[in-house]
């Protein structure tokens, strides 16, 4: 059995020049400032990187988003036993999910971990799984509409 690595759901990764990185920001809107992070601990520092967050002393790279390749956030789901799931964790033979919605009384007679009444999780191997994939938002192309609908707002105030 292999280690389970988490899933980067809803975390916002961003392509740029070819190579994936985290993102963060700061401010609201159009006016906040986007910084690209370093995915993994182990890759090189990133050059021209700035402190955005002096308490916690976080490093990243100013960026405009116009710039990226790609930016998005993903959830991976999946199908077991006819249930769909929003999976957290993966190795090569298996997966961990939680039931997505409320079902208390199918979780309990299916012998998924039950938190409460509408939190059901469970490890599966993936050969049990159907349709395992990941869901990608498209946030590049949503924060291009906002910008082209300031853009155009503006110009009718002019």
């Amino acid at each position: 059995m292999s280690e389970l690595e988490p899933l980067p759901n809803r975390e916002a990764r961003v392509v740029w020049r070819g190579r994936e990185y985290r993102i963060t920001g700061d401010g609201k809107g159009l006016q906040r400032r986007y910084f690209l992070i370093r995915l993994h601990p182990d890759d090189p520092d990133l050059e021209g990187a700035v402190v955005y967050d002096e308490d916690l002393g976080s490093r990243g790279i100013p960026i405009d988003p116009s710039d990226l390749d790609a930016w998005y956030s993903s959830r991976w789901r999946f199908t077991w036993r006819g249930k769909e799931f929003v999976a957290t964790h993966r190795s090569e033979d298996e997966v961990v999910g939680q039931l997505a919605g409320a079902d208390y009384n199918w979780a309990k007679a299916n012998g998924l971990t039950l938190w409460d009444r509408d939190w059901a999780v469970g490890q599966f191997p993936l050969s049990e799984v159907e349709d395992f994939h990941e869901e990608r938002r498209d946030l590049l192309a949503e924060w291009k509409k906002k910008r082209d609908q300031a853009e155009l707002k503006r110009e009718r105030n002019q």
